[in-house]
């Protein structure tokens, strides 16, 4: 066994020694190229059409909007009844958005099970039913998988 080992390296290095006129080829020079500098622009820049000729471009006018008109904002003051669901998860807090406000405030919420907690009501993006954070859903004793009925009162 070790006369076949000795014997079949010896010929392998008697054929690569044959190979001593062997030239690897060159590779191409991984160099980056730079870019070509842009030429130098002066005078005014005028656009140019599909075709290369100039294009007509009127002047713009700059609207300046009429004092603009606000909103009263909906301050929340009664007492409601509404249908709540879980609100975005990721959002911290004890919060809950709904249609009865147009700009943040707070306010106790009560859950049929008699638990009260305050809130930041905050006015609903879609204006459809009301969502309540999971951390006042919690603080309420609800299940956060279902529809709940709550009372909304001012904090104060």
């Amino acid at each position: 066994m070790r006369l076949l080992t000795l014997t079949s390296s010896a010929l392998s290095l008697l054929l690569l020694g044959g190979c001593g006129d062997f030239e690897m080829p060159k590779l191409p020079s991984l160099k980056k190229e730079e870019p070509a500098p842009l030429p130098e622009q002066t005078g005014p820049q005028v656009p140019l059409d599909a075709t290369g000729g100039a294009l007509d471009v009127p002047e713009q006018t700059v609207e300046v909007p009429a004092e603009e008109e606000v909103a009263p904002e909906t301050v929340f003051t009664g007492t409601e009844q509404v249908i709540a669901s879980l609100g975005d998860p990721a959002v911290p807090g004890l919060w809950m958005e709904t249609s009865l406000v147009s700009s943040p405030q707070k306010a106790r919420l009560r859950s049929a099970n008699g638990s009260e907690v305050v809130v930041t009501l905050k006015p609903s993006p879609t204006g459809g039913s009301a969502r309540v954070s999971i951390a006042a859903m919690r603080a309420l004793g609800v299940p956060l998988t279902e529809l709940v009925e709550l009372q909304v009162r001012p904090a104060s």
